[in-house]
């Protein structure tokens, strides 16, 4: 698998504005960031090509050839707002792993709740900003973040592929960012809206309609004491393509 994406700054702050997975259909088969802009070029081209969408909450990665610890704009990093090949981070190998088998010579286009790039993101002040923020969205108002390489528009957002998998993590709080969770409500509900296949992981003692009561969708990278129960769990959404909803206990 192969992990593309484009990357934007603004302030000093990095923003990965978009981002693909490539299954290669097997180890021969390797395509470059100029191969994968052929299969993306049209409509037609993106309906063919990408099978499903990936929702996560903020994504935290490196360019191949650079050092993960270190600050990317350090690092004389120039290729910004191009389609460039990333590293495998942790997070990301969860889904190579669950989807191998039904995505082989299919991309799976990932979207973020959040793409601004950053190991801690769940700080007060930082969730505040966001609240903030999408509490002008759509107003005309101006936002702190740039809206266009932050956030997504999600009242018009359509998800490629044949099913949609949501894995944003159990982070969303109604209770102080009713905002947020509004924003994270109208994804979910357009997917279902839209006749998508949607698919995830819950807790078994949640149930899967309190599952999407309060959308809490497990990742592994986020919830580390059950880590290995929601890897599997994952798994076990693609035993069967379009992938279902699966438990972890």
């Amino acid at each position: 698998m192969q992990y593309f994406g484009e990357i934007q700054t603004k302030y000093e702050e990095l923003f990965l504005t978009q981002s693909y997975l490539y299954f290669n259909e097997n180890e021969e088969d390797t395509i470059s960031p100029k191969e994968l802009k052929q299969l993306l070029k049209t409509a037609k081209d993106r309906k063919k090509n990408i099978i499903g969408t990936i929702f996560i909450y903020n994504p935290t990665v490196t360019p191949i050839g650079y050092d993960s610890n270190k600050y990317l704009l350090d690092q004389g990093f120039e290729d910004f707002d191009e389609l460039i090949e990333l590293k495998v981070e942790s997070y990301i190998t969860v889904f190579k792993q669950a989807m191998k088998e039904h995505c082989k010579g299919k991309i799976v286009e990932i979207r973020n709740l959040f793409n601004l790039i950053e190991k801690n993101i769940d700080s007060s002040l930082l969730l505040q900003k966001f609240e903030a923020d999408i509490d002008k969205y759509y107003s005309g108002q101006n936002t702190e973040f740039e809206r266009d390489i932050m956030y997504l528009d999600v009242q018009n957002l359509i998800p490629s592929g044949k099913f949609v998998y949501l894995a944003w993590g159990e982070k969303i709080n109604a209770k102080d960012f009713p905002k947020i969770e509004e924003y994270a409500k109208t994804i979910y509900d357009n997917c279902v809206k839209l006749g998508k296949n949607v698919a995830f992981v819950y807790k078994k003692e949640k149930t899967k309609d309190e599952s999407i009561k309060y959308l809490q969708f497990a990742h592994p990278e986020q919830n580390f004491k059950n880590k290995s129960a929601i890897s599997f769990a994952m798994k076990k959404s693609f035993d069967v393509f379009p992938p279902i909803p699966s438990f972890y206990e």
